[in-house]
């Protein structure tokens, strides 16, 4: 079977991935055992920041990793939400579980005893953090690669390296960074226009930056949020949903955008 080699390259800077998932998660499970890491809990102000930032809404799903004594997984249940914690720690899972009974979410609110980079994030909404910096970095790939695009990642304290966040705030003097997965939107693409001209859309892609051509204009005020694109290429404004093989107009897209164009992936 045959690749495009464009997307495949787009697809290995966006994930930026520096090491074996393996090895990644062998460091990161002899890091989470170390005694000398302490458990901090994370101040109420923050834990209801953080679930403020990423918007959750009821009915979402949401994994805390390194879930401690449960209060991020907990409040996002209050809220309405399907909560799973995530903690090595045999004491702290026992101790979230019963705090959940107590403030009566243990049935939206569950706790394992994992890995976090074994834990599946596929159907996550909503993934928080409170972890060590180089942790941060290498939970970056798997971020990248199991969550749906649009999903958000909201982080207590630390960043993720050179992948920039969507939003940086203060709350209780404390750093909260949000990111939202883009769509694998880099590459060559055949876009046929309303008329049935085409062009060549050749996108550049770094996380959510993008930059590149359409035919021999280049792409201006470029934007990738989630799968959601937009652009102006020609002085013609496109606003887009980025597929797997198609980027189509977006359905909300205002009225003086371009309609009635479609994008495949070039092979």
């Amino acid at each position: 079977m045959k690749f495009p080699l464009k997307p495949l390259i787009a697809a290995a800077a966006l994930i930026a991935l520096a090491a074996p998932l393996a090895i990644i998660a062998r460091t990161a499970q002899a890091t989470q055992d170390d005694p000398v890491v302490p458990y901090v809990p994370t101040p109420e102000a923050v834990v209801e920041g953080m679930l403020d930032m990423a918007k959750l809404a009821p009915g979402e799903r949401l994994i805390d990793l390194g879930s401690g004594d449960g209060r991020i997984a907990i409040a996002a249940a209050k809220r309405g939400a399907q909560a799973m914690g995530v903690e090595i720690n045999p004491r702290l899972v026992s101790r979230a579980r019963m705090n959940a009974e107590m403030a009566g979410q243990k049935d939206n609110a569950r706790f394992v005893r994992d890995d976090l980079f074994a834990v599946s994030l596929r159907e996550a909404d909503v993934v928080t953090l409170y972890l060590l910096p180089q942790i941060n970095e290498q939970l970056r790939p798997k971020l990248l690669t199991e969550m749906r695009p649009g999903t958000r990642v909201v982080s207590h304290a630390f960043d993720m390296g050179d992948w920039p966040p969507d939003e940086h705030e203060r709350i209780a003097e404390k750093n909260v960074y949000m990111w939202t997965i883009p769509a694998v939107a880099g590459g060559e693409w055949r876009l046929v226009r309303a008329d049935g001209t085409f062009a060549m859309l050749d996108i550049e892609q770094r996380y959510s930056r993008i930059t590149g051509a359409l035919g021999s204009d280049t792409l201006s005020m470029a934007r990738l949020s989630g799968d959601r694109l937009s652009f102006t290429a020609g002085g013609v404004a496109y606003h887009a949903i980025v597929g797997d093989r198609t980027i189509t107009p977006d359905p909300q897209a205002p009225v003086a955008a371009a309609a009635g164009w479609r994008a495949e992936r070039a092979e």
